[in-house]
């Protein structure tokens, strides 16, 4: 690619002469970001393909620029542009400074942004020479997986970078994006950007299919080299059907016709790709955690996607709710469990409170006698209980629980 190319390709993307349309602010990711943004470490934003990572790194870059960096000083490469398809090695970043430098001439501090990183391989070895070489490069990537921080990654870049989670809208942004938009169609549609502040409710339906199908496509089978599609599939729309439940994966190898070890792997890359989370058993003692018996709940990143994807013929309202809640929850918990013992159950354990989540307008006392039975084994917990509508004493509903910033969760 010679440079007049090249360098057409870098202003499609980049600010040099003129302002970009980012869209609606994601304030929230924003300020985290802007907090570590001159420090030396490298900042690697990461979640689920379509989450809006990529309109955050655009809005980042016009955000530097009004607080007074010079635009020049920003360098945007978005490896998902088409004109890079057949230059994905790390050859590219080279080429790209070469020209950047040349039609620009900063000597003076970069600030590197470089979407879907992932695309190329042994990026961690350029980006780790770069940064002990050249002290004047602040670097700020983007990837849709958490093999992101992979074993590699983390023996290359131990103590070089810090990572920020970027989810779907959450409730309380889903309200920005549409002003009186209601808690209703949060939980049928989810909070995938483009999916939100699409009207039609078949178009919703259909890009949340085609979420789900470039997911499993472009972050499982071609990352891993998976051939049987099918199988994956079918394990995939099962595993979000029954989001929220407990799974065994013994079971699942004989229904799937797999090794329990196949199956494993297979959920693990897709928990890497974002789309489900792994619930465990909670207990201080390591050893009652790791007891086999001891089942692993899987939650869907995304409730839209539970309803678009999902194979049974009814929907549960609860199990809707109780997703919505650990996702609310991993925005800032990354150590989530449940509990259960004899015919007690509480839904989640974190930062020292338990959570029970019921859809009923009359709250079934089996869900209090849980919080109470855990609390009475386990002192210095408090107790909450997210209902469909009701906030009143230790009750709260699920709009309230997902629109205040008053409860630790």
């Amino acid at each position: 690619m010679d440079d007049e190319v090249l360098l057409e390709l870098l202003k499609k993307w980049n600010q040099w002469e003129k302002d970009a349309d980012t869209g609606i602010t994601r304030k929230r990711y924003l300020d985290r970001i802007l907090a570590l943004i001159e420090r030396k470490e490298i900042l690697i934003l990461k979640g689920i393909r379509r989450s809006g990572k990529s309109t955050i790194l655009r809005q980042l870059t016009k955000e530097i620029i009004f607080r007074g960096i010079d635009r020049k000083q920003i360098l945007y490469l978005n490896l998902d542009e088409i004109g890079f398809a057949h230059q994905l090695t790390t050859g590219l970043f080279d080429r790209v400074l070469e020209v950047y430098q040349k039609y620009l001439g900063n000597k003076g501090k970069v600030y590197f942004f470089i979407d879907e990183i992932q695309k190329i391989a042994e990026w961690e070895r350029w980006i780790r020479t770069m940064y002990d070489r050249e002290s004047r490069f602040k670097f700020i990537i983007t990837g849709s997986s958490a093999a992101l921080l992979s074993q590699e990654l983390s023996t290359l870049l131990t103590g070089r970078n810090l990572s920020i989670t970027i989810f779907p809208l959450s409730f309380l942004e889903y309200l920005d994006f549409k002003p009186g938009g209601s808690i209703e169609e949060y939980i049928q549609f989810g909070g995938f950007p483009e999916v939100v502040i699409e009207n039609n409710k078949e178009t919703k339906l259909l890009i949340l299919q085609q979420y789900f199908e470039d997911i499993i496509h472009k972050d499982v089978m071609d990352r891993y080299e998976i051939r049987n599609a099918k199988q994956l599939f079918d394990i995939a729309r099962y595993l979000i059907s029954v989001s929220g439940s407990k799974v065994s994966y013994n079971k699942l190898s004989h229904v799937f016709g797999l090794s329990k070890d196949t199956l494993s792997t297979y959920v693990s890359y897709l928990m890497n790709a974002y789309l489900l989370f792994e619930v465990n058993y909670f207990s201080f003692s390591a050893k009652v955690r790791h007891d086999i018996n001891k089942l692993p709940k899987l939650y869907c990143i995304d409730v839209g996607l539970v309803n678009a994807v999902s194979i049974k013929y009814s929907k549960d309202q609860g199990k809707l709710i109780e997703n919505m809640v650990l996702i609310k929850l991993l925005e800032k918990h990354s150590e989530i469990c449940y509990w259960s013992e004899l015919k007690h159950e509480v839904d989640f354990i974190v930062d020292r409170q338990a959570i029970n989540v019921t859809s009923a307008d009359i709250i079934p006392e089996r869900e209090l006698q849980g919080l109470r039975a855990f609390q009475e084994k386990h002192n210095g917990f408090s107790i909450v209980l997210i209902s469909n509508s009701k906030t009143e004493g230790e009750l709260i509903s699920i709009q309230d629980f997902l629109t205040s910033t008053q409860f630790k969760a």
